[in-house]
């Protein structure tokens, strides 16, 4: 049975998970410049070419006014390496320094992780 998580522990886990900046190659916190967020999206995506991918995506630079009126800070972590990363975002518009990729599932391991 999976264990349930809690937001305080999800935050934790992301603040120590250290993944590979699309915008700049840096292998930093996901969390990393988000110090001071009013409001904080962390999106955990699959395979960067999925189809649910592409469409959050365009969904959130649709929404991009939207949520920039409301304070809220947008990070996401995709499996793949950053030539896919950059591709994800020319293709979809989304911005290269919000993308972090992981070559592995080790974030998705971590939140899915069974007691």
């Amino acid at each position: 049975m999976k264990s349930l998580l809690s937001q305080q522990d999800i935050y934790s886990i992301l603040s120590q998970t250290q993944s590979l900046r699309v915008s700049d190659g840096e292998t930093v916190s996901v969390l990393s410049g988000c110090e001071s967020a009013t409001r904080l999206l962390v999106i955990i995506w699959g395979q960067l070419g999925d189809f649910d991918n592409l469409e959050y995506a365009w969904w959130l630079q649709r929404e991009y006014e939207k949520l920039q009126a409301k304070e809220v800070t947008i990070r996401a972590i995709g499996i793949g390496d950053r030539n896919s990363g950059q591709k994800f975002c020319q293709y979809t518009g989304f911005p290269e320094a919000w993308l972090y990729v992981e070559p592995a599932t080790e974030i998705h391991n971590w939140l899915c992780r069974k007691e």
